[in-house]
């Protein structure tokens, strides 16, 4: 099933009050016309009430890093002097964007990270591919119990899959997303937090380093819907506890999962095996769980189902 983007219900979310002419004119293709805008130094903040519920935008001159609601985005494009590029428009518009509620169950493929020969990162005796697969099956499990048929890429533990064969998968029926859950890994023991990936936009770079643009990719077609499911699982990630799990961010890569696959697609980074909060997080059968309930919340509010 393919939805259809009400983009009046993004278009008309907020606008500019008491900014410069430049500023207002990048709030109209926001579609803000009503919003109030504060500029403290280098940071700049758009806010309104909207379709019952506060809308809060901030972003800093000359960088990537964005809010949107206290979620922590990262643009395509460092924010101008005076406004932000086209292409950062067109996501922040996916990410507010509310999608028509599917009548028909959807259909999910899951993709639980490494496995086989390619365990993934481990500490401590546990390894990536076990702990990606533990949390894709409760996703599964979660989703299969909201009426959804919800498929996995590799059922077992033991499972070698190389690149070419998720996307192959992805690519066997016309799926409503594609999600692929992984686990970090840094030698800074003090590195936390989930992030979400989705590809950036169009001939832009990607947020990781040495990421330089490409042409058009097979997983642009689907960059609205992609946008506005990573924005909404990594927000249902992070809950109400942003300062505790660590807000990472929606970034943007060329993984091959991502730009390849014929469907909105997304990337997740649960958390680091190598610091010792996110390990006991991640690990912990019970919170496995919650992890799942979360990315099931963030996956169905994005189809509007919440």
């Amino acid at each position: 099933m393919r939805l259809t983007f009400r983009m009046g219900v993004c278009v008309a979310l907020l606008a500019v009050v008491g900014c410069d002419s430049a500023y207002r004119s990048m709030a109209r293709e926001l579609g803000m016309p009503k919003a109030t805008c504060t500029r403290e130094g280098d940071k700049v903040t758009l806010s309104s009430e909207a379709y019952g519920q506060a809308h809060r935008l901030t972003f800093t001159i000359g960088q990537r890093v964005a809010w949107i609601d206290g979620v922590q985005v990262y643009l395509n494009k460092p924010a101008g002097a005076h406004e932000i590029s086209r292409e950062d428009i067109r996501m922040l518009r996916d990410c507010l964007a509310s999608p028509t509620k599917p009548t028909a169950p959807l259909c999910f493929l899951l993709d639980p990270g490494h496995g086989g020969k390619d365990s993934g990162c481990q500490a401590n005796g546990m390894q990536e591919q076990a702990i990606t697969l533990a949390v894709a099956k409760e996703v599964q499990a979660l989703l299969q119990a909201h009426g959804h048929s919800a498929g996995l890429t590799r059922l077992e533990e033991k499972k070698t899959l190389t690149l070419d064969e998720r996307t192959l998968q992805g690519a066997q029926r016309p799926w409503d997303a594609f999600v692929s859950i992984h686990v970090n890994a840094t030698g800074n023991a003090e590195a936390k937090g989930v992030e979400t990936y989705t590809l950036p936009a169009f001939g832009c770079e990607g947020t990781l380093p040495n990421s330089p643009p490409r042409g058009a990719l097979v997983g642009h077609g689907y960059l609205p819907m992609s946008t506005r499911l990573a924005y909404s699982v990594q927000s249902a990630l992070l809950g109400d506890k942003t300062s505790i799990i660590g807000d990472r961010g929606v970034r943007h890569a060329h993984f091959k999962v991502l730009r390849d696959t014929p469907a909105p697609a997304i990337l997740i980074e649960i958390g680091f095996i190598t610091n010792p909060t996110d390990y006991a997080r991640i690990t912990d059968k019970t919170q496995q769980k919650q992890i799942a309930e979360k990315i099931t919340h963030g996956i169905l509010a994005a189809f509007s189902l919440n």
